[in-house]
């Protein structure tokens, strides 16, 4: 039985190959426009080499989201061949020389064609070296791309398990089979990836909001950045131990800002408070023994409190009203600056006529 091994078109391998009308972005190519007018786009990849004789090709798969009008056809070519015979009709399908109709009789002649599908299987092909093309035709002013691309080597491993009377490849039996046989790689695939959806580190981000769900916690809506609500979520267990309190706070903004902040409880001021600053205390801190006030040494905006009051409300001690104060660094003066609040007196500093000083008025010499 032949072992399986896949290949992923990824961004590095989409560098790698020859392509006209497609411009790449990541691990996807996509059509551009040919001036208004109906269009060619194709892709030559790079060969895929198995390193062992006789290989059985698999499955090939890509996603294509074609426009309305427009065809797809994928060109396949297998050979035993040495090496550098397989490197000159690389550089051949990859010369810039060469046109595309060559090249394509090329395919026609010793390969196979596949039209209008991105999923299909290469049984009918043999060989340690492997050539894949694709070919687009579009409509002016359409737009085309593929993504999601990948080869497996592994042969029709699924027929293997019938009877040898039953194993004659392309018959009627193997290719009804065959849909079968790509459904159960696909399952088996996905059970042998399945730990990645259960790790912190792996999971994409659709299952990390799944993930918080599972612990208690609501992460519905796109109000978290994926890297704060990963470290949210490997705090999570410890957040819900301690939730209700006064250190829950603390450490929520932690592992969401990584910085300490300042909590004041309204019940906890002592000290009297002059007649002329009580108003401006009680808008701060609040009036009631339930006001809790969060000051945080950092810019913020109406969107990033409206996210950490959302995170806050779910930890937070019950009855209690959380107020969230950003405090900005303060501006300091100089010629251009008008007297106004969050404002600060630069420090003078002192300094030495051989240490390169700017003599700036913030310098004082001794």
């Amino acid at each position: 039985m032949q072992e399986k091994r896949r290949y992923t078109l990824n961004g590095s391998k989409l560098a790698m190959a020859y392509y006209e009308g497609f411009v790449q972005n990541g691990d996807a190519l996509y059509s551009v426009d040919n001036g208004g007018k109906d269009g060619r786009s194709f892709v030559i990849f790079n060969r895929f080499c198995s390193y062992e004789s006789g290989t059985k090709w698999g499955r090939f798969y890509c996603r294509c989201v074609l426009s309305p009008g427009s065809a797809l056809r994928i060109y396949a070519l297998a050979l035993d061949a040495a090496k550098e015979q397989a490197d000159g009709l690389n550089r051949y399908f990859h010369d810039s020389g060469v046109p595309w109709m060559q090249k394509r009789a090329q395919f026609e002649q010793g390969g196979v064609l596949y039209e209008d599908h991105g999923d299909i299987l290469l049984y009918a092909l043999e060989g340690e070296y492997l050539w894949l093309a694709l070919e687009i035709e579009h409509a002016a002013g359409q737009a085309d791309s593929v993504h999601e691309m990948f080869l497996d080597s592994q042969g029709d491993n699924f027929m293997w398990t019938f009877p040898e009377i039953y194993q004659e490849e392309g018959g009627f039996f193997h290719r009804y089979m065959s849909i079968f046989s790509s459904a159960y790689q696909d399952m088996a695939d996905g059970i042998a990836g399945m730990d990645r959806y259960l790790d912190v580190e792996s999971a994409p981000m659709p299952f990390l909001i799944e993930m918080a769900g599972w612990l208690g916690f609501a992460a519905e809506g796109d109000f978290l950045e994926e890297g704060v609500l990963r470290r949210l979520i490997r705090e999570i267990y410890a957040l819900n131990r301690i939730k209700g309190t006064k250190e829950v706070i603390g450490r929520l903004i932690r592992a969401v800002f990584g910085e300490d902040p300042v909590i004041v409880e309204q019940n906890r001021m002592g000290g009297a408070v002059p007649e002329e600053d009580r108003d401006t205390y009680r808008k701060l801190y609040g009036a009631s023994a339930q006001d809790v006030t969060i000051l945080l040494r950092r810019e913020g905006d109406e969107k990033l409190r409206a996210q950490m009051i959302y995170l806050l409300n779910q930890f937070k001690p019950a009855r209690s009203r959380i107020r969230l104060v950003f405090c900005p660094s303060g501006i300091r003066l100089d010629t251009y600056c008008f007297l106004d609040y969050n404002a600060a007196l630069s420090v003078k500093e002192a300094g030495s006529m051989d240490g390169g000083v700017r003599m700036n008025g913030t310098a004082v010499l001794k």
